[in-house]
């Protein structure tokens, strides 16, 4: 159970986000949810997106978590794509966190009273603050206040959040995949949950001279040059980190641990099929995120040798005369597709 081994370990889920990405991510723990893994865990960090996921697999809420991703998140108030040509906020924290996952039964008490010890990454703005991960703990608001603070993309979730008096914003400026910060925190097994395929981050996201350029000057107006000189850089960085992930997975290279020691602990890395459609950091099309979540969740069943088994992926229509109705995927496949 959580935190009260025998055999020594510490095992830990790494996951993460991306924006609407971390859907691929979210079925992922949708299916560990439900092969029986909730409680298969120490220790949980979650980047951005993949801490919001994290929270419903904690609360032991994963499948029904899953379904905000093509649902709630698509359209206004949480999105509004037109706001980000006019600098204006496009996606609305408040109304993620405040409503519509607390319409989806997310209850920040089960994540207090759960022995997996819960925790989200961050990028401090301030350069003298050195905290990059925090622990999902405390009061409604702080836990509310922190899970905002690991979502809030530069000017797209509009200004820096507050957490303990300090600035933060999103977490994938300090880590995207987290698997170093469960390292650093004591696992000595670690289970990585990717959004996309790791091998192809080197080629993603990168940047033109032009395009950086107008892009940290916007971000730097709203957040400062720290984090201005982040998001210039993240695209660089995030190669880096996915090549030593890789490293590390394959067996080719050896992670060092905060003493600059060898990490003797032991790391997978679930692949993700390259026919499963990624979805874009704010992709609003029902299919693909339908997809998403279930190419997530049948890579995790493929990862254990269990291809032939199958999850339950909730499936939501809406229609003006149903509010809402649910189903299984694969009974309804083909009307879906029709729908959405």
């Amino acid at each position: 159970m959580p935190g009260n081994r025998s055999d020594g370990h510490r095992v830990a889920l790494a996951v993460e986000g991306g924006g609407m990405r971390a859907v691929v991510s979210s079925g992922m723990l949708l299916a560990l949810e439900q092969l029986g893994f909730g409680d298969a865990f120490d220790l949980v960090i979650g980047t951005s997106a993949g801490a919001l996921a994290s929270a419903f697999f904690v609360a032991s809420q994963a499948t029904e978590g899953s379904v905000l991703f093509y649902t709630d998140l698509t359209t206004a108030p949480f999105l509004d794509k037109r706001n980000a040509l006019k600098r204006r906020k496009a996606i609305d924290l408040d109304y993620l966190l405040d409503t519509a996952s607390r319409r989806r039964g997310l209850e920040y008490s089960k994540l207090r009273e759960s022995d997996i010890e819960f925790w989200a990454t961050v990028c401090p703005v301030e350069e003298t603050n050195p905290i990059h991960r925090l622990r999902i703990e405390g009061d409604n608001d702080r836990i509310g206040a922190i899970l905002k603070a690991s979502a809030a993309l530069p000017v797209l979730a509009g200004p820096s959040r507050y957490v303990d008096g300090n600035a933060y914003v999103d977490g994938g400026l300090s880590e995207q995949i987290p698997w170093r910060s469960a390292m650093d925190l004591g696992a000595t097994h670690i289970l990585v949950l990717p959004s996309r395929s790791v091998d192809e981050v080197e080629e993603a996201g990168r940047m033109s001279f032009v395009e950086k350029f107008a892009t940290t000057r916007i971000v730097g107006s709203l957040h400062g040059d720290r984090v201005a000189d982040l998001v210039g850089e993240l695209p660089d960085s995030a190669a880096n980190q996915a090549l030593s992930l890789l490293a590390i997975d394959n067996g080719s290279a050896t992670a060092l641990d905060g003493s600059g020691q060898a990490w003797t602990g032991n790391l997978e890395l679930i692949d993700i099929a390259s026919d499963v459609p990624v979805p874009a950091r704010l992709e609003t099309k029902r299919p693909v995120l339908v997809d998403g979540l279930i190419g997530g969740a049948q890579s995790t069943l493929d990862h254990f040798g269990l291809g032939s088994v199958s999850v339950e992926q909730r499936v939501v229509l809406q229609h003006p005369d149903v509010s809402v109705h649910e189903f299984r995927s694969e009974q309804l496949r083909s009307v879906i597709r029709r729908t959405l």
